[in-house]
């Protein structure tokens, strides 16, 4: 069986196993598994194939019938048998081709030694706090002990952290000052925010058969519902337009009126179509649900039961209106991948946003 490390956190958006699994009037491959993972200088035999005809039929072809290749020279495969070698850190889509028609999945490779920081990018404004969450794996055989993870801060007057534990006590605006998280002889740097106005501004990181790690602009609303009552609703884009967008949107049938932590429960397919084409998991939201969608390719997730939590760390009036801050982490699966353990992915991310109130109508 093949061993499957975390997924590396890596600056792009990567889209594994996009195809629609319902009847096609055209052919189509899959392959299985959409995602792998492997350390550099290891390999991996190739995933399964299976081509489906449109018609009703399907196959699995023989190696002679399958041609290989790698968009990234961080993967080499082997054009004929489809064999997987691991050369240097990162990402990359493989595609099979049978008789014209594609299929591709998402190879992750990581150093034999590997660091990654989940949350690089941190927005807060003074008096929070925040743990950096981070992921080391090491490769070997037998398994050493867990290398020893340590932090490190430049003196300055934006935060403190503490350097066992990573956590981070926000205390003036300003920023961004960097930090270094060391793990043995590895290191990775990330930044701090301290936001002092409203702010507007969030980064996250979506981890499994879609890996992406951007910021852009939040914003918070308690809106009117379809009933008259308040309800609430985060939503983050990345960038403002353009065919690169991403959106995480986050929902709650009641209205944000303090801090505290608010579970995120699941939202199926059939509530709310692509695009909101059923709009009453808006206007009548069912239970807190959460989303993140990415235009190209065109990706949707809708989160799953008991997916995880939106932490409202601050609620404060400022100069310049009510701001909150905080953190979300949730899982959501994939639609196109709805029935398919790996289409679930990990989201997380911190932010600093305006909260305005809405009672004009439902949108």
């Amino acid at each position: 069986m093949r061993s499957t490390p975390p997924a590396l956190l890596v600056c792009v958006l990567a889209a594994a196993a996009c195809q629609d699994l319902t009847n096609k009037p055209s052919p189509y491959v899959l392959l299985n598994p959409v995602l792998d993972s492997l350390f550099v200088g290891d390999q991996s035999p190739p995933p399964v194939v299976t081509y489906y005809d449109g018609k009703g039929g399907s196959f699995n072809p023989t190696p002679s019938q399958v041609t290989w290749s790698s968009a990234d020279t961080t993967i080499s495969i082997n054009s004929a048998t489809g064999r997987i070698t691991g050369l240097k850190r990162g990402t990359a889509i493989i595609t099979a081709d049978v008789q014209g028609t594609q299929g591709i999945a998402l190879i992750v490779v990581s150093n034999t030694l590997d660091l990654t920081l989940l949350a690089d990018t941190i927005y807060l404004v003074p008096g929070d706090t925040f743990t950096v969450p981070v992921a080391v794996q090491k490769k070997s055989s037998p398994p050493d002990p867990a290398p020893v993870v340590s932090y490190e801060a430049p003196s300055n007057a934006v935060y403190s952290m503490d350097p066992a534990s990573g956590l981070i006590t926000a205390l003036a605006a300003g920023g961004p000052v960097q930090y270094i998280v060391h793990a043995d002889t590895i290191a990775a740097r990330g930044g701090v925010y301290v936001v002092a106005d409203t702010g507007g501004k969030f980064f996250f990181s979506v981890l499994g058969t879609a890996i992406t790690h951007v910021g852009g602009g939040i914003r918070g609303v308690n809106y009117t519902r379809s009933n008259g009552k308040l309800a609430f609703r985060l939503r983050g884009i990345y960038p403002w337009s353009g065919t690169t967008q991403q959106v995480v949107q986050i929902t709650l049938p009641d209205s944000i009126l303090g801090p505290g932590p608010y579970p995120i429960d699941s939202l199926g397919p059939a509530e709310a179509a692509i695009g909101f084409g059923q709009p009453a998991a808006i206007c009548a939201p069912p239970r807190p649900w959460a989303l993140w969608s990415a235009q190209s390719p065109a990706i949707t997730a809708f989160s799953r039961q008991d997916a995880g939590e939106l932490d409202i760390t601050r609620l404060d009036t400022v100069a310049s209106g009510v701001r909150i801050s905080g953190r979300f982490l949730y899982l959501a699966q994939r639609t196109d991948l709805y029935t398919d353990p790996l289409g679930i992915l990990t989201v997380r991310g911190t932010f600093v946003a305006p909260l305005v109130t809405d009672r004009t109508n439902c949108q």
